[in-house]
């Protein structure tokens, strides 16, 4: 698989499908969107962690992993808000 199927194929799950504001719909690098930098963010995950000599399988694993982590870091940045709104602090 390309970079750019994997990014499509993204995209197709993405809120109105704006992560193709960020990368080049025939060679899928990067290009500057604007407005949206979760959407930057999930493009650049991806674009950074694939490997095009992997299998489509280890591809799509890979990615899968990149985001679970940004989500989790994102989860630990609402769960510190909250603890600190509770906190009064």
């Amino acid at each position: 698989m390309q970079l750019v199927e994997l990014l499509d194929r993204a995209n197709k799950g993405y809120p109105e499908g704006t992560l193709c504001e960020y990368y080049d719909p025939g060679t899928g690098k990067l290009r500057p969107g604007s407005g949206d930098t979760l959407a930057q963010f999930v493009v650049l995950e991806l674009t950074e962690t694939f490997d095009p000599e992997a299998s489509e399988e280890d591809q799509i694993t890979e990615a899968i992993r990149a985001l679970e982590r940004g989500a989790h870091d994102l989860l630990r940045t609402i769960w510190a808000l909250r603890a600190s709104r509770d906190d009064g602090a």
